[in-house]
């Protein structure tokens, strides 16, 4: 393998191999929403699939066919497994000194999944068949068929390394048929198309305890580079890291590539209170949906002045801290 200046995956290997303050995690992650057929190989069993589930390392995770599961991880990250796919935790540690940080180890063997991966809290290494994948607070798509892999980056940091060569991938671009072996110049583009969500008002009210409120989105597929409509159908779903803002299991893009849905907004706890803002995500998902960037927008709202004198935010690095 050609030597490489500097990369994530540099970094983080160094980390793994070389840092005396990182522990192994116990509990991994666990499954949210689950459709379908959903196995998780453990050792010698079988252990069907269910939400709340606990993932360890060394757990293989199996989609069958129409079959989709979401896994979550303690630092917040988030990945959605579609459907025929294969996917192992391989390795997951966390910094016992400073910051809380996590790293972890993946393995795709084959399917493909979008993944929401934490600012700031995490380094991750995805292994593949077809090449090395280094991830930093990024929202990236991954298909891997047989010896071809396909990623999709619509934020962040990825640096992809095979047998001959690496490259950093900038947002909006994709890679299409990378594999072991080979230049990524040839497969490198611009991804043509992108999810573009809206909000009737992007500043939301929080309702007392016992009530509820309610805003609407638009969701439209549009061209990156024309910004016209882009008509297709397809089924999008939404990822975010506060489960008081409750969408449509599932949200079906018409004949025009448009939905319009509405989402309930429940009261806050405590902890649900951040720095004011709130990002969402819509994302089309699926191998044949890489040619699709998600899409994102900003809720803001407000935070009572009581709350506001326990939070601590980080403005470098998003997190969140209490005094």
């Amino acid at each position: 393998m050609k030597s490489i200046s500097f990369t994530l995956i540099t970094l983080f290997c160094t980390f793994l191999l070389f840092s005396p303050e990182v522990k192994a995690i116990d509990a991994v992650a666990s499954f949210g929403k689950l459709d379908g057929n959903v196995q998780v190989l453990r050792e010698s069993r079988k252990i069907p699939g269910r939400a709340g589930l606990i993932l360890n390392d060394k757990d293989v995770v199996v989609t069958g066919r129409s079959s989709r599961v979401t896994i979550i991880f303690r630092d917040g990250s988030e990945i959605r497994l579609f459907e025929d796919t294969r996917f192992i935790i391989e390795r997951s540690q966390e910094s016992t000194e400073g910051d809380r940080r996590f790293f972890y180890n993946f393995k795709l063997k084959l399917g493909s999944f979008w993944g929401r991966f934490s600012k700031g809290k995490q380094n991750t290494l995805i292994e593949t068949p077809s090449a090395t994948i280094g991830i930093k607070g990024t929202n990236v798509a991954f298909s891997q068929t047989g010896g071809r892999l396909d990623i999709a980056l619509s934020e962040g940091k990825v640096s992809v390394e095979n047998e001959d060569g690496s490259i950093n991938l900038e947002p909006g671009y994709r890679l299409k048929g990378v594999s072991k072996h080979g230049d990524f110049k040839s497969k490198l583009s611009k991804m043509p198309y992108q999810v573009s969500i809206k909000p009737d008002n992007a500043k939301i009210k929080i309702p007392t305890p016992g009530e509820i409120e309610e805003i609407y989105f638009s969701i439209q597929l549009i061209d990156s580079k024309t910004k016209q409509n882009y008509g297709k159908k397809g089924m999008v779903f939404i990822s975010l890291d506060n489960d008081k803002l409750e969408f449509p299991e599932a949200i079906q893009l018409n004949k025009r590539g448009y939905a319009r849905i509405k989402a309930i907004i429940k009261p806050f706890q405590k902890v649900d209170y951040k720095n004011g803002q709130l990002e969402v995500f819509a994302v089309v998902g699926g191998k044949q949906s890489m040619n699709i960037a998600a899409g994102q927008t900003l809720l803001i709202y407000d935070v009572p002045q009581k709350i506001k004198r326990i939070i601590r935010v980080d403005m470098t690095t998003g997190n969140i801290g209490s005094h």
